[in-house]
C-alpha cells in the first residue's frame, strides 16, 4: 500500500531577531519530518523546544528562513493562504477566537461564515458539532458561563466545521482540570478515528502522547532528536533494565561494589532501598547476589517497563538514562 504524505519537510530553519542580542535566536536547526494521512502525531519538548514555531510553519503562519516542504502537496514558501485553507489550528487557549459577547452556537455560525461554509450547510455542520462534542445542553450559553473544558471544546468545534484533513491542537489540555482534559483526550481520538483526520498534537504531558499518539517525535533546542512509535522508541530504551529493590539500605562499601559491576550502568537510592540500571536483564541474579552477600535483607524485587517519560528523558540527556524520575519535560 502507497504512503500518503500529507506533511513532508526538510531542514526547515527558522530563526528570529532578539533585541540587545548580536546573534539571532534560531528557533529551528534542520528539522526534518514527514507525516502521513490518518495519523495521530505528536510533538513533545520542553518549553523553548521549537513545537509552535514548527506547527505554526506547518499551518502558513510562518515562513522559514530554510529548507523546503510541503503541506497536502502545497509549497510552505508560495502556497501559505493554501495551507491556511486546508488546516485548522487550535491555540493552547479556548479563548482566542471566541467571542463572549456570542452564545456558543452563535460563534460557530460566525465562524461557519467565515469559514466561507456553504450557506445550506451551516446549520446541519453546527449541529453535527453540537451534538459531537457533547455541547448541545451549551449551545445558548455564553462562553465565559461554561466550563474552560467546554469552551476548548467549542474551539475544536469550530475548527472541525469545514473538515479540513489536517488539524493542528498546540498544547489542547494545558489549562485543564485532569476531568475536562480526559473529556478533550477522548474527543481527540474520536476525531482522528471517525473523522479520519490527521491530528498533529503539541503537549507538555508525556502520558497524553503515550495515550493518543502512534508516532511522537522529541524536540530539544530546535532539533528533532528522535522520531518513532512510542513502541519503537521503547524497544529501543529497553536496552536497558530497570529494577527496584525494597532492601536494608545499603553502606558505602556496597554501593562501591555494585557500581564496579560492569554490566551496572547506574544504581540510586529509593525511599525503601534502590533502584539499579542493567546493561543486561539475565543478571538481576547477580545484583541480587552481591546485596545479600552483603548481609542486606530483602523484601522484595521488581522491573519496570519504561514510559515515555522515560524516553523523553533519556533521550534529552543524549543517551544517559535518568533514574527515579531525574530530569524532567
Amino acid at each position: 500500500m502507497a504512503v500518503d504524505t500529507v506533511i513532508d519537510l526538510a531542514d526547515i530553519v527558522k530563526s528570529y531577531k532578539v533585541k540587545k542580542q548580536h546573534e539571532p535566536f534560531l528557533a529551528l536547526d534542520g528539522v526534518s519530518l514527514s507525516v502521513e494521512r490518518g495519523e495521530l502525531f505528536g510533538l513533545l519538548g520542553s518549553n523553548g523546544a521549537g513545537k509552535t514555531t514548527l506547527i505554526k510553519i506547518m499551518a502558513g503562519l510562518l515562513e522559514p528562513n530554510g529548507g523546503t516542504g510541503t503541506v497536502l502537496g502545497h509549497d510552505i514558501y508560495r502556497d501559505h493562504k493554501a495551507i491556511r485553507s486546508c488546516v485548522s489550528l487550535v491555540a493552547p487557549t479556548a479563548d482566542v477566537g471566541t467571542d463572549n459577547n456570542l452564545t456558543v452556537r452563535q460563534n460557530l455560525e460566525f465562524w461557519a461564515v467565515v469559514y466561507d461554509l456553504d450557506r445550506s450547510q451551516r446549520a446541519a455542520r453546527i449541529d453535527e458539532m453540537l451534538d459531537f462534542l457533547d455541547l448541545r445542553p451549551y449551545e445558548n450559553a455564553w462562553p465565559m458561563s461554561i466550563s474552560a473544558g467546554n469552551r476548548q471544546k467549542v474551539a475544536i468545534a469550530r475548527s472541525l466545521l469545514v473538515r479540513n484533513p489536517i488539524l493542528f491542537l498546540d498544547e489542547p489540555t494545558v489549562k485543564l482540570d485532569e476531568t475536562a482534559a480526559a473529556s478533550v483526550r477522548e474527543l481527540i481520538a474520536r476525531i482522528n478515528a471517525e473523522f479520519a483526520t490527521t491530528v498533529i498534537l503539541t503537549t507538555h504531558f508525556l502520558f497524553e502522547a503515550e495515550e493518543l499518539c502512534g508516532r511522537v517525535a522529541i524536540m530539544d533546542h530546535g532539533k528533532i532528536v528522535s522520531c518513532d512509535t512510542i513502541e519503537h522508541l521503547r524497544d529501543r530504551w529497553s536496552d536497558h533494565t530497570e529494577m527496584t529493590v525494597t532492601c536494608d539500605r545499603p553502606d558505602d562499601t556496597t554501593w562501591a561494589a555494585l557500581d564496579a559491576l560492569p554490566f551496572v550502568v547506574s544504581s540510586a537510592p529509593t525511599d525503601h532501598g534502590l533502584s539499579v540500571r542493567l546493561r543486561e536483564d539475565d543478571r538481576l541474579t547477580d545484583v541480587l547476589g552481591l546485596l545479600r552477600g552483603d548481609g542486606l535483607s530483602i523484601q522484595s524485587v521488581a522491573t519496570r517497563t519504561p514510559t515515555l517519560e522515560d524516553i523523553f528523558v533519556d533521550t534529552i540527556n543524549g543517551g544517559r538514562p535518568a533514574l527515579n524520575g531525574e530530569g524532567g519535560a
